[in-house]
């Protein structure tokens, strides 16, 4: 059977599909990725096929906060409305290549992380089924919403259900599902070669700015440097996993302090902790190695992780503009000595590897289209 997958263009939301697309290529069907002509090279360098149909996309874009809103100080639910809003509009500017590609390819499946919503559509209109794929918590539902009604606002008919929603995210730190969902195990991608010096040793901090963050607000380092003297102050090992066109954003580093760009899932087991700025990506694979985490939100949703591994005791959440090394100093010693946090975050570990495998829920879903 053939297989369509499709995302905006950013890895936290293509990574968390990798796998499941991996291990339903492994069965013996034909998988394709549906993209844009940047974004194509990174899905064939996670190993899998990618055609460029879409219009060009600019994730950032997509997920900013509300015009005249200062960055990071806006109220969350108008700004998860606005993302879902400019992202149904994205979808209604992708729909006619969609549909093209869906009438020439003829996909028996469809597979769609929650805000790429062309492929839906165009799945709905042509009688074939699809399955939502989530990258980790659940979206607000303000975001859902509001892509809907840009859909329908567009004279599009409403998306028929999906014939399964994955759910990736441990039920210790999961938000209550609203519908029948699959659960499948988080499996981080690991689309980078490892250092040598970095695959072992330990216990280290690893410190993350993500992606986006450091292309989007480039100010970031004085906060960043803080916590890093924080980390340092107390004699722990730091590595910076950073892009390496990024890397001028943190401006002269402390000698012993390697930056580098290297997976998270293949550095974290060598770490007593994580410092990150609450991406889904950075935070579901510190959930996956059992790693306590220290939450700074800058935008989207980043504030709604913190707010949730803070209330499951699995980490701490610290404001943007701390700037009291005092309050710094005391969140970096917690985290790295609250065996409480640990404990916790061991067990969501444990959750995750317990829930059934991308391999078993590939065959799963495959199944629905001769059953």
């Amino acid at each position: 059977m053939r297989v369509l997958f499709t995302t905006l263009s950013g890895v936290g939301h293509l990574f968390p599909m990798v796998p499941l697309a991996q291990a339903v290529r492994a069965a013996g069907h034909t998988v394709l990725f549906a993209s844009d002509e940047a974004f194509a090279p990174v899905v064939r360098n996670a190993g899998l096929p990618a055609t460029a149909v879409l219009p060009p996309s600019d994730l950032s874009t997509l997920l900013k906060p509300p015009t005249g809103a200062p960055f990071g100080r806006f109220d969350p639910q108008r700004a998860a409305e606005g993302s879902g809003r400019r992202c149904g509009e994205a979808a209604v500017r992708a729909l006619p290549a969609v549909r093209r590609l869906v009438e020439r390819w003829r996909p028996d499946l469809v597979v769609s992380e929650p805000m790429e919503l062309a492929g839906p559509a165009a799945a709905s209109e042509a009688g074939v089924p699809w399955v939502r794929h989530f990258w980790g918590l659940f979206p607000p539902e303000g975001i859902l919403r509001s892509a809907a009604e840009s859909l329908a606002a567009a004279g599009l008919a409403p998306l028929a259900p999906p014939v399964r929603t994955i759910d990736i995210c441990p039920a210790g730190l999961q938000f209550p599902a609203t519908t029948p969902v699959t659960p499948m195990r988080y499996v981080p991608h690991q689309p980078a070669d490892v250092p040598g010096r970095l695959a072992g040793g330990g216990p280290r901090v690893c410190l993350t700015l993500g992606t986006m963050l450091p292309r989007r607000e480039p100010e970031v380092a004085p906060l960043w440097r803080r916590l890093l003297d924080g980390f340092l102050d107390l004699g722990h090992e730091v590595v910076i996993a950073i892009d390496p066109k990024d890397r001028p954003v943190l401006g002269d580093l402390p000698g012993g302090v390697r930056a580098d760009w290297v997976p998270l899932a293949a550095l974290l087991p060598t770490c007593a902790a994580i410092v990150h700025h609450g991406g889904m990506g950075s935070l579901m694979t510190a959930v996956t190695c059992g790693v306590p985490q220290l939450v700074v939100p800058h935008f989207g949703d980043q504030f709604r992780n913190a707010e949730r591994i803070t209330e499951v005791g699995a980490g701490l959440g610290l404001s943007r503009t701390t700037e009291d090394p005092a309050q710094i100093g005391a969140a970096v010693a917690r985290l790295v000595a609250d065996g409480g946090l640990r404990e916790v975050s061991r067990r969501l570990a444990a959750e995750n590897a317990a829930r059934p495998s991308p391999a078993a829920v590939a065959e799963d879903v495959t199944a629905l289209t001769t059953a």
